[in-house]
């Protein structure tokens, strides 16, 4: 085995292993301490330092691991504000790309900032699920590329160019969660329910409502049982119990951390099925052409009468496509 498999080998490992135990917390809890998401971005950035460099400018390897370390301590520490350390981190990059010419490592801060946008927009309502995805973002420039793996669906060109790894992950978990959803769909058929929230929610006893990881989807205003977005207010229940409402609707908290976490065992083992969606047929196609090296060039495919041509660009990312 070399060096580089090596090293991959134990970032995705020990990235996974974190991922699992984050998901463990999530399932108990809904809670999940920091350390997980501070290992997974610190063995992430060495492993990766060491795996780019030689393959990309000295410059630029350690641009991208000082920028990344500026937004992992902006992601774990609350003293570390985001108005400092985002134009810090991309100002390093920006300067290490003026003095190379070579932007091969601006894809973790890119990702990173997408999906704290995500976060504050509230496409992503958990801080520890969007902390989970900027961690592999900064640990996970590109594919981990082991021997073998992934045995079905490997990232293929052009969908890798930005269906990058974390990206990857958020859709195999986000397709992940539609089984607790046809499970409750399912229970609700079974006991003749249908119609709005088929899929999302059922009632449950008000006393249990409580303590359960469920969001209420009612509450007492003028004394009467209004629907409402879904809240973990306790005061909603205790004014359920004080009308005499036996039997609240909810909606489920997913533990979205531990799909995450299946996310990332599926896009490593398997691969993501999305890939074979995208892959062209015929001989050459789903990957790089033989004359573009990743780690110095990079290609822009363009689709023309099926055909893919391919315009290598000198210094515009760095294995992205691997």
């Amino acid at each position: 085995m070399c060096l580089d498999t090596a090293l991959w080998a134990f970032l995705t490992a020990s990235s996974a292993a974190m991922m699992m135990s984050a998901g463990f917390w999530d399932v108990r809890i809904r809670r999940v301490p920091d350390w997980h998401w501070a290992v997974i971005a610190a063995i992430g950035i060495i492993c990766s330092s060491f795996l780019a460099w030689g393959k990309a400018p000295d410059l630029s390897v350690l641009a991208y691991a000082a920028s990344s370390s500026m937004l992992a301590a902006y992601m774990l520490s609350e003293r570390v504000p985001g108005i400092l350390a985002l134009p810090a981190a991309f100002a390093v990059s920006a300067w290490a790309w003026a003095e190379t010419g070579y932007a091969g490592l601006f894809g973790p801060g890119i990702a990173f900032a997408a999906f704290l946008c995500m976060y504050v927009s509230g496409l992503i309502r958990g801080g520890a699920d969007a902390k989970a995805l900027m961690s592999l973002s900064l640990a996970f420039p590109s594919y981990p590329d082991i021997g073998g793996l992934p045995l079905f669906w490997p990232p293929s060109w052009p969908a890798a160019s930005f269906l990058c790894l974390p990206l990857s992950v958020l859709a195999l978990a986000a397709i992940l969660t539609s089984v607790p959803m046809l499970f409750i769909g399912a229970r609700n058929a079974f006991q003749g329910r249908q119609g709005r929230g088929m899929f999302t929610e059922f009632p449950m006893p008000t006393s249990e409502a409580r303590s359960s990881f469920v969001w209420t989807l009612q509450d007492v205003e003028d004394g009467a049982v209004v629907r409402t977005a879904p809240s973990d207010d306790p005061g909603a229940i205790s004014r359920l119990e004080g009308a005499g409402v036996q039997t609240v609707t909810v909606t489920p908290m997913v533990p979205f951390v531990a799909f995450l976490a299946a996310g990332l065992l599926v896009a490593v083992l398997l691969g993501n099925p999305l890939f074979a969606l995208f892959r062209e047929k015929g001989p050459g196609c789903g990957r790089l052409p033989d004359h573009v090296r990743p780690g110095t060039m990079y290609a822009i495919g363009i689709l023309y009468k099926k055909y893919w041509m391919y315009i290598p660009l000198r210094g515009i990312t760095y294995n992205i496509l691997i």
